[in-house]
């Protein structure tokens, strides 16, 4: 293995896939390795990690000897890296389903349970007498592989016994984590078993230790680690063994001491429990002991093998690998749907309208090739203008299309007829929407590093620069009377947060901070509300709330409703507000009544995502992978009615909105 000094040379190496979900390590994503074509895992740590000196050595102390490491059920760890501004885990790619997308499909029976468990104590033996403690386990960490076996990820951040971990928790909330490290005590074997308790409690019963489903803040989460007796697992699910009961409730005891403190306790007590031993416990699933382990590896659609091939840009960085998919090209069973890849690309606000069904593709023509352009740098003249929207109601819109390596900037009639690519760089291009009079575009761009935000003239064929590195923008939107422009940003190791800039790139200023993570913002057509979107501590899942320009009065809109995504527009009418919500993977969209929050369900079924509303709000135009996985923009009625595919095209389009 390479050492991670090298990783200047690496770090053009790995190719990213597919965003597969958040972890308690950070961002996991499945890669290429262009160099030995094949798959691995890579775990983009969070700022807490890579801005922590501390921390990095401590990973990088302990890196030789967990590479060493070999055991069936533990994934092969393959080194920490760093690059300016990043540093990442590299594993094997264990191609599967994980733990937390089989437990969402039923309850197991305890000897389903126990065959998990069983595997997972077996690599957790391994590690503890290497004189490791994993402290990070969680369902998004523990796969079950193409052969059936049970495979525990993460031991990159294992960490010594007797040692106090450095490595500060990301984004995900402490749901696996026992008391004893919560109080930022020294943890033993016995925390590894306490998080391996809750995953087996989860498996069990289909609740979380307060009996439901678990709490929405860290503070709430906190609380019952420390101070909830959960109800025992017979009372939720009846076909549960009493006393295989008990052993679960027996290792989730607040003091360590108390506890089961070893795997070969734990699994030998669970055995008893279910009168068998531990040698009739199958090393892999099969549908008589984990029927339903079994029934997702039969449905999940495995990677073909390797094919070799060349390396498409070897220049590119993990940044911009990283964005070009922030809406994933292929769905694959069991995997994130549309989800933010980057944390200032965790949204695709896909807002758009059309009217009729777009038909066979046609030929794009030849893309206008736009280069970094410096502010007030007037372009030599071109045999190939840009085309200029038609300035009707809604004629032309501007979506985001990924093609290739990079999401670019297309255009298209609202009948879906002369479709054109407006840009064609090595850069990423997102969030595009009109000025107030049609006659150019604005967006986000990384093409001078930062995401900043840009000026498309049609009239004049130039590219300005309107921001310039205040931080990482996304999502903008004109004021009503085309003065300001809102957006959201995220500085530094800042939350994502509301911003706002004169029209002409002056004054950028920050309107409001929030709790969590805002990551779309829209002006309501008086001109006196701002809608946006913001995380409340469950990853991927946003609440809607309105404010006062100024930052005050805010006031929560979603109520109810369950898994809403990260995208919100407001009627033409200022009446009402477009998100969508649902099961993860799985989501449609919802119109809710700004006033009451009352909401409509507009679609049913094919993982919907960023409705808009036309701007003379007769039509709704959103994303959708009801075609084969394919992301394509489709068109409704604004009560749901005659809904119609826009765009056809094997790579996304999404992220539309109309002229005004």
């Amino acid at each position: 293995m390479v050492s991670p000094v090298a990783i200047k040379t690496l770090l053009n190496q790995y190719r990213v896939e597919e965003f597969i979900g958040l972890t308690p390590l950070g961002e996991l994503y499945r890669v290429i390795d262009e160099r030995r074509d094949r798959s691995l895992a890579l775990t983009l740590l969070p700022e807490t990690i890579t801005g922590n000196s501390e921390a990095l050595k401590e990973l990088e102390a302990a890196s030789s000897r967990l590479q060493a490491l070999s055991h069936p059920n533990l994934n092969k760890y393959l080194g920490v890296f760093q690059s300016p501004g990043h540093a990442f885990l590299l594993e094997e790619w264990v191609d599967g389903p994980s733990l937390k997308t089989i437990r969402e499909r039923a309850h197991f029976t305890a000897e389903e349970s126990l065959f998990i468990a069983n595997a997972l104590c077996s690599g957790l033996e391994t590690l503890h007498k290497q004189n490791f403690l994993h402290l990070h386990l969680a369902p998004e960490l523990i796969r079950v592989n193409q052969r059936g076996e049970i495979i525990l990820c993460g031991i990159g951040a294992a960490r010594p016994i007797g040692t106090q971990s450095k490595f500060a928790a990301g984004k995900y909330p402490p749901l696996y984590v026992p008391p004893e490290q919560l109080q930022s005590q020294i943890p033993g074997p016995a925390a590894d078993m306490y998080a391996l308790a809750v995953i087996l409690y989860e498996l069990t019963t289909g609740a979380w230790l307060n009996g439901k489903q678990p709490p929405k803040t860290v503070d709430s989460i906190r609380r019952t680690h420390l101070e909830v007796t959960p109800p025992a697992p017979s009372s939720l699910n009846r076909g549960i063994p009493d006393h295989f009961s008990r052993m679960i409730l027996w290792t989730l005891r607040k003091n360590p001491e108390d506890r089961l403190k070893s795997t070969t306790e734990l699994i030998s007590s669970l055995s008893l429990a279910l009168h068998t031993s531990t040698e009739k416990i199958p090393p892999r699933a099969d549908p008589a002991t984990a029927p339903v382990t079994s029934a997702a590896l039969n449905e999940w659609s495995f990677l073909p093998p390797p094919n070799p091939k060349s390396i498409i840009n070897d220049a590119v960085p993990l940044d911009e690998r990283l964005a070009t998919i922030s809406t994933p090209k292929k769905r694959r069973s069991f995997q994130a749907g549309l989800v933010p890849i980057f944390l200032f690309v965790l949204v695709a606000g896909f807002i758009s309208l059309f009217l009729f069904v777009r038909p066979a593709e046609t030929p794009l023509p030849t893309p206008i090739v736009f280069t970094p352009i410096p502010i007030n740098f007037t372009p030599p003249p071109t045999d190939t203008p840009l085309p200029r929207p038609t300035l009707t109601n809604g004629g032309r819109i501007i979506f985001t299309c990924t093609r290739g390596d990079y999401n670019q900037l297309c255009m298209v009639n609202r009948d879906g007829t002369d479709l054109v690519q407006l840009t064609d760089m090595a850069a990423s291009n997102y969030y595009p929407v009109f000025t107030l009079d049609g006659s150019s575009i604005l967006f986000a761009s990384n093409r001078n590093g930062p995401f900043d935000l840009f000026l498309l003239s049609f009239g004049e064929k130039q590219v300005l620069q309107v921001t310039e590195r205040v931080g990482n923008v996304i999502s903008p939107d004109y004021s009503p009377d085309g003065r300001f422009i809102l957006f959201a940003n995220r500085v530094g190791d800042g939350p994502t947060a509301v911003w706002m800039v004169n029209a002409d790139g002056l004054n950028p200023r920050l309107v409001y901070t929030g709790s969590g993570d805002i990551v779309s913002v829209t002006w309501s057509p008086d001109g006196e509300r701002i809608a946006y979107a913001m995380n409340m501590g469950v990853p991927q899942e946003y609440e809607i709330f309105t404010m006062d320009t100024n930052g005050r009065n805010h006031l929560r809109i979603s109520q109810g409703l369950q898994g809403i995504g990260g995208s919100v527009d407001w009627s033409p009418d200022g009446k009402s507000l477009l998100v969508h919500a649902g099961p993860f993977g799985d989501k449609d969209i919802f119109q809710i009544e700004a006033a009451t929050g009352a909401f409509v369900q507009l679609t049913k079924g094919g993982n919907n995502a960023g409705a808009s509303y036309s701007p003379d709000g007769r039509f709704i135009v959103f994303n959708s992978l009801r075609n084969n996985d394919q992301a394509d923009l489709y068109i409704m009625n604004v009560d749901g009615s005659n809904q119609a595919q826009l765009t056809n095209h094997p790579e996304p389009d999404w992220g539309a909105r109309w002229v005004e």
